[in-house]
């Protein structure tokens, strides 16, 4: 227990002086973490900006499915360059421990399990019942807003 807790909050420098280089211990995920990061933060601005109408129209389960993944994915696209920044930056600091990268990496896989169990589980049943309810809609007369008012002088 004491080998992963000093594994998790021993931040980069004080990592490689405990090794026979003393050099400061090397990341070689920085390109994945950032491209990873970049589209995380893309995807939902295009999406915001053009993607809601463009993709979906006015599929309301659709759209409600892309904006809860979308307010989900940026940030942790943020946390993600902030955590990127501390560890290439700061290298003693406090962001600096793989605790953070760890967590960071526990939020990632959380939130793909909570989707692939909301697209497994429940998704198919909110989309039965849309449809159902467009079906019933059409049945049922609109309101027509020009509607005619009685007036008390008119008689």
């Amino acid at each position: 227990m004491d080998k992963i807790i000093s594994f998790l909050f021993t931040d980069p420098v004080t990592a490689g002086a405990n090794t026979s280089s003393g050099n400061p211990e090397v990341f070689h995920f920085y390109l994945p973490w950032i491209i990873f990061c970049a589209l995380g933060l893309l995807i939902p601005f295009y999406y915001g900006v053009e993607g809601r109408k463009r993709f979906f129209g006015s599929h309301t389960v659709n759209k409600w499915v892309a904006d809860k993944m979308m307010n989900h994915l940026w940030p942790l696209a943020l946390v993600g360059f902030v955590l990127i920044g501390a560890r290439f930056a700061l290298n003693g600091s406090l962001f600096a421990w793989r605790f953070w990268r760890y967590g960071w990496l526990l939020w990632g896989v959380v939130l793909l399990v909570y989707w692939s169990y909301f697209f497994i589980a429940r998704y198919d049943k909110m989309l039965k019942s849309y449809r159902a309810h467009r079906i019933k809609a059409q049945y049922h007369p609109q309101p027509n807003p020009k509607r005619r008012t009685a007036r008390a002088g008119s008689r």
